[in-house]
């Protein structure tokens, strides 16, 4: 899989460990622009809360995550009858897959690799639809292809390109896909993070609409892992009987409480997100070679767009300089022009627009050179036969 550490990671961005090792670093010294989760991190203390909890790890957590499935269901506006909680969105993503068994899977391209992977383990052939940046999204284009028994999947806001949808438009989607016997499942992961819940589905009871959202990304515990899964009350219930009941451990059950108490903290980071999402965009775009996707959530995706742009030279260029982004070569239908960058906080955002300038201009001044030297060549032409 190109632009992967290793094929353990699934090609994804914050393997920290990896990259320090690639490039000789400690890991304190990489900014991490690969990993796309809430720029603030973790609520303000957090980290002391937990160590006040350490000791229970020696006794089960609460089976089903009770209590903070029930706070969860409301902060949601979901019934908590239709709640599942995880240890990550992704092993939910895999859990549906492979409890529903589907037989083929349409996924669309780009798009986050984990689908692909929770269909193959489940033993469903992966069928792509196309999707690339700035397309916009016709249901029409896919219903007339599903079938009974098939899943397919949606991201909302796409990942990698940032781009929100209509929430009718994939509310049309799952309507058809009903009519033919068809599951979906729509990856919410992000929409909390760009303030446009109005698009989001979850309240949205269907007989085959499954909604996932990661709050690994929108309370920043990668570490900790905590998702959750909203689906039609009768069969969250018997996924919740038949399921692992400690699928949530001590620990991110507490993060999870102590989170949802937290008042003011996704409004602030919501402004932090709008305000650094437009300065990133703006100054890459002023740099030069390079086209950003405008996008709704916390990360933008780029594309280089000068002759002998390769995102392998800047990954190399800007780890060497302490920086990680995501190189987006191995999302289905990218190639190597492509790059993703999570927004992060000003300082750390001011830096990698600094350092990105500097790269794209020795890669011009060296596209320049290499240019006249070819025009020296060929008598003044840079192609062609000479006159």
């Amino acid at each position: 899989m190109s632009g992967s550490f290793d094929d353990e990671t699934g090609g994804h961005g914050g393997d920290l460990a990896g990259a320090a090792r690639r490039w000789n670093l400690p890991g304190g010294r990489l900014i991490d622009f690969s990993s796309n989760v809430n720029p603030l991190g973790p609520p303000g203390g957090l980290i002391e809360h937990l160590r006040g909890v350490l000791p229970e790890i020696e006794r089960y957590p609460t089976p089903q995550a009770r209590e903070l499935r029930h706070k969860l269901a409301s902060f949601l506006g979901v019934p908590e009858k239709r709640l599942i909680l995880g240890n990550g969105a992704n092993e939910l993503i895999h859990l549906l897959a492979l409890w529903k068994r589907p037989r083929k899977v349409f996924v669309p391209a780009p798009t986050f690799s984990e689908y692909e992977r929770a269909a193959k383990l489940s033993g469903a052939q992966v069928k792509y639809y196309s999707l690339p940046p700035g397309k916009k999204f016709n249901p029409c284009d896919l219903e007339g292809e599903i079938s009974p028994g098939d899943l397919v999947v949606f991201c909302n806001p796409s990942n990698p390109t940032g781009q929100l949808f209509p929430g009718s438009d994939l509310l049309s989607l799952a309507r058809a896909a009903e009519e033919r016997k068809a599951l979906v499942m729509i990856d919410e992961s992000f929409i909390p993070l760009t303030g446009r819940t109005q698009e989001s589905l979850r309240r949205i009871e269907g007989g085959n609409l499954w909604i996932v959202l990661s709050l690994t990304k929108l309370w920043a515990l990668p570490g900790l892992r905590l998702g959750c899964l909203v689906g039609p009350a009768q069969e969250a219930a018997e996924l919740t009987r038949w399921g692992d009941p400690w699928r949530v451990n001590i620990l991110a059950q507490e993060a999870g409480l102590y989170c949802l108490e937290q008042e003011g903290y996704l409004d602030e980071a919501l402004a932090l997100i709008e305000e650094e999402r437009s300065f990133i965009s703006r100054r890459l775009t002023e740099t030069g070679g390079l086209r950003v996707f405008e996008g709704a959530a916390n990360y933008l995706l780029v594309q280089g767009t000068d002759p002998g742009f390769d995102v392998a030279d800047l990954q190399n260029y800007l780890a060497e300089r302490g920086i990680l982004i995501r190189r987006a070569d191995n999302f289905h239908g990218l190639d190597r022009s492509y790059f993703r960058v999570a927004v992060l906080k000003p300082p750390h955002n001011r830096r990698l627009a600094e350092e990105i300038a500097r790269y794209m201009k020795k890669l011009r001044a060296g596209s320049s050179a290499l240019l006249n030297h070819n025009r020296g060549k060929n008598g003044g032409f840079s192609g062609g036969e000479g006159r």
